[in-house]
């Protein structure tokens, strides 16, 4: 994954429940909408479909993969690591973290399509819900532990 990909995706967090109903930390990793100028639709296709494959999350609706270790936790942040990238993305949001650090794993979603950053709670579940409905949402679930030798997650 590329820096420039890395450092641009939009993350949103919030405390979900498994299929058991459990409590699991939840984020959710989609482009974030232009304020002027569209983007082609088919580049943030291409872009998320890069970051769901790399964290090797699968279409919503199929069985969920467990994808090992690709989340740390240091102190008030925590850092998710793609696969063979030296570069980690960092998300502080402190509720979160200590919730991720108490559970140990995490769900994480890929959305194909772009939201903006100011998007307000209902309207992200709702386009959590259309991505679902129409095949453009990935999951996955991550742990949490030490990042392995040269970068590999």
């Amino acid at each position: 994954m590329a820096l420039d990909v890395i450092v641009f995706l939009n993350v949103r967090t919030w405390l979900g429940q498994t299929s058991a109903g459990d409590p699991i930390p939840a984020l959710l990793l989609t482009y974030p909408a232009q304020r002027a100028e569209g983007v082609d639709p088919g580049v943030v296709n291409d872009v998320m479909h890069r970051v769901a494959v790399s964290l090797g999350a699968a279409p919503a609706g199929s069985t969920v993969p467990e994808v090992g270790v690709r989340l740390g936790v240091r102190g008030a942040h925590a850092l998710m690591w793609f696969p063979g990238c030296s570069y980690a993305l960092k998300i502080t949001r402190p509720e979160w973290v200590r919730a991720l650090a108490s559970y140990g794993r995490a769900i994480i979603e890929v959305g194909l399509d772009e939201l903006s950053t100011v998007t307000t709670a209902p309207e992200v579940d709702a386009y959590r819900q259309n991505a679902r409905e129409g095949g453009r949402l990935y999951l996955a679930v991550a742990d949490v532990g030490r990042r392995p030798p040269g970068g590999e997650a």
